[in-house]
């Protein structure tokens, strides 16, 4: 199994186009552990994100969030055929960022509802890829940008 760190996880992710593109050789070249992940926001965007991370490789989809029961469904059903196994399912991603062992979240929310997962999910020590834009608003990326820093 091809495993990659964390950090090298989010940074593949956020590449994922290119990560695409390039040689299996080249994207097990950096390999450490598989990346346990929860997806906050299982809507379009969500699951784009999700498609990207199996790209990327080393991924455990433990647990997916959405407060729409049907993408919640939908996003479960998807991460069950791409994995074999089922991931744990939550409507409220406070619930999610609890379950023990997680080492990075994806924020794929409307905007407006970035924010509040992401600093619960630093403040807990969690790498996150959010959508863009980060935040709604200066005031909320001022917040976001603060919580990160206090995090480490």
């Amino acid at each position: 199994m091809t495993t990659v760190s964390r950090r090298g996880f989010c940074r593949a992710l956020a590449g994922a186009g290119a990560v695409a593109q390039m040689p299996a050789a080249v994207r097990g070249a950096a390999t450490a552990q598989t990346v346990k992940l929860g997806v906050i926001g299982c809507g379009w965007y969500g699951m784009v994100n999700v498609q990207a991370a199996f790209k990327a490789g080393a991924v455990d989809i433990v647990a997916v969030c959405d407060v729409d029961s049907e993408h919640l469904r939908i996003a479960a059903e998807e991460v069950a055929k791409l994995q074999g196994r089922s991931p744990l399912i939550f409507k409220h991603y406070e619930e999610l960022l609890q379950v023990e062992g997680l080492d990075a979240v994806i924020i794929a929310t409307p905007p407006q509802w970035h924010a509040l997962p992401f600093i619960a999910a630093v403040k807990r020590n969690l790498d996150v890829y959010c959508e863009k834009p980060l935040a709604y608003d200066v005031r909320e990326c001022r917040a976001m940008q603060n919580a990160a820093r206090a995090s480490g």
